[in-house]
């Protein structure tokens, strides 16, 4: 006999017990299933355990009997009950019994089923063999790490877990639950996340990981979107805390398993289902946006930071350039923008104008070999003394030509009579924006000290994606221009905080050293950190290839590539 003061919620907290530790065996269901958020479950073993939230303990399956009995019990509490198909899994998407919703629109929702079976359909498209509700015989007890490097960050997220409501025993499978998607060639895991998990445990572990942990997702996106949806699941009570430390171990498994990163997935990202596993051209739109997220270099940003005894000219510079593009051409797969430092191309005591259509015409040259689009963002001054330059503008150039330009707006104390400035921040030269869409991402151009004045001038983010500063450069102590940390941790975190988005900056060191720890591309949200704990280590973006190192007439160009799409 069922007790009768088993009620929904004990129902509901059943099949997150589920969720978490599996059906044991012998408790599976031949011929009635639950169905529950999509997934199905054992009616009886579901009533079984409800009755240990609802009366302390579970309930022995031989006091009562499944079929009928089971079936009206749950219909009463409102949960549908269907036939077993002969060939099903438990707690699995019931996609392939459902029509797809290219043709039921309006049932469209993040828990569309067939959206997850599209994603199923994609993947074996392109890699063939592809293991659904895969189960990988992983630890979830943070001591079996304790021989991996990883160990400390690890315990150091559990126990921020554990301490956000004081919740410590929610570690409860021994193992790893099913991962939604295993892909063993090349061998990675794809995770379907619903708003559910994204909730502020998933942020607290998400802001602990390390700059070096290979990420199939972009941290950035995925921090925000906690802090935008803040999902809630009460059932278990340490529910949030539990999912997050299993997704946690999730993204993990590359280090723990040898795999490539752990691709993510936004089920409100994109319409899932409206892709057709029968159409080229979905076919590679889906592969792009994985291999992008497996970290292939097909969206990224490449910064140039140059040692210099300052004895160039501008055709060094030139040849540096190409250099640079052969450089990346041979390390990238795709398109992307290279940043180059301010003042990169000089017109000495001309005005900067007098060079925009000889450098357009070169640096168009170099970049229309390459079979692929790239962006060379850089600097042009004029007017130049030897304290200063009267024109300092930064310019975007493509195989078709000057894309963008922008003249410097906020200057020095020492540059404002001296400096032919900008209006403002929007104003144009020579009939262009400083701002330029490339790729699905708008950028912003900034001449060197102006990364200050966005913050000092409170500028608005008005739809950036990411800033480009084209900073002119750094001397020794006492012998000119030398605040390198200075232009790291309050120019471009400060930019980051303040407009959410990437800052990369690109820089000479005159007769200096490269200092080996100083950033070219930040990302920093501030948060409640205090401004004196901005140390580098905090804001520095991990580039996919760092310190490429260039030998060049005046010195050592050192190239970075960043990966945009994990960022």
């Amino acid at each position: 006999m069922i007790p009768s003061n088993i009620e929904r919620e004990h129902i509901i907290k059943a099949i997150r017990e589920i969720d978490s530790n599996e059906i044991p065996l012998g408790r599976e269901s031949k011929k009635f299933c639950l169905i529950f958020e999509e997934k199905r479950y054992p009616p009886k073993y579901v009533l079984s355990l409800a009755n240990r939230f609802a009366n302390n303990k579970e309930l022995n399956p031989s006091k009562f009997s499944g079929g009928q009995e089971t079936n009206n019990f749950l219909k009463r509490l409102g949960f549908d009950i269907e036939e077993t198909p002969s060939s099903g899994t438990f707690v699995k998407s019931i996609s392939s019994q459902r029509k797809s919703c290219e043709t039921t629109q309006k049932r469209h929702n993040e828990r569309c089923p067939e959206c997850k079976n599209t994603i199923k359909r994609m993947l074996k498209k392109i890699y063939g063999d592809v293991e659904i509700n895969y189960k990988f015989e992983v630890s979830t007890n943070v001591e079996d790490y304790k021989d991996f490097s990883f160990y400390q960050k690890l315990k150091e997220i559990l126990l921020e877990l554990q301490k956000y409501r004081g919740h410590t025993d929610f570690v409860r499978a021994r193992n790893l639950p099913r991962c939604d998607f295993f892909v063993p060639n090349p061998g990675f895991i794809v995770e379907f996340d619903e708003s559910q998990h994204f909730t502020e445990p998933r942020k607290i572990s998400l802001q602990k990981y390390p700059k070096n942990l290979k990420l199939g997702f972009s941290l950035r996106k995925w921090t925000a979107l906690c802090e935008k949806i803040n999902a809630k699941d009460n059932y278990p009570p340490f529910r949030d805390e539990q999912r997050a430390w299993y997704d946690t171990l999730r993204d993990f498994l590359p280090e723990i398993k040898c795999l490539k990163p752990t691709v993510r997935l936004y089920s409100k990202e994109m319409q899932w289902c409206s892709l057709n596993p029968e159409n080229p051209r979905d076919i590679e739109k889906f592969r792009k946006l994985i291999e992008n997220r497996l970290g292939r270099l097909s969206n990224w940003v490449a910064t140039v930071v140059l040692r210099s005894n300052g004895e160039y000219s501008n055709e060094d510079r030139l040849e540096v350039l190409s250099q640079v593009v052969d450089l990346i051409a041979k390390k990238t797969d795709g398109d992307g923008v290279i940043l180059f430092p301010g003042g990169w191309f000089s017109a000495d005591k001309k005005g900067a104008r007098s060079l925009y259509k000889l450098v357009e015409k070169q640096v168009r040259t170099i970049l229309s070999k390459k079979d692929r689009i790239m962006i060379a963002c850089l600097g042009i001054d004029g007017r130049k003394t030897s304290e200063w330059a009267k024109d300092q503008i930064g310019a975007a150039i493509s195989r078709e030509g000057i894309i963008a330009l922008g003249r410097k707006f906020h200057p020095t104390l020492n540059e404002k009579e001296n400096v032919n400035l900008a209006s403002d921040h929007l104003e144009k030269e020579k009939d262009k924006s400083r701002v330029f869409k490339f790729g699905g991402r708008k950028y912003f151009i900034c001449v060197c000290y102006d990364i200050f004045g966005i913050k000092q001038k409170r500028i608005p983010n008005f739809g950036i994606d990411v800033v480009l500063d084209l900073v002119h450069g750094f001397h020794p102590k006492g012998k000119g221009p030398s605040g390198a940390p200075n232009f790291a941790r309050h120019g471009f975190a400060g930019v980051s905080t303040q407009w959410k988005c990437p800052v990369f900056g690109a820089a000479v060191f005159f007769n200096r050293e490269i200092p080996e720890r100083w950033p070219s591309g930040v990302y920093w949200d501030g948060g409640k950190t205090r401004n004196s704990e901005c140390t580098y280590e905090n804001i520095s973006l991990k580039p996919v290839e760092d310190n490429m190192p260039l030998k060049v007439s005046e010195g050592v160009a050192s190239v970075r590539i960043y990966n945009l799409d994990v960022i």
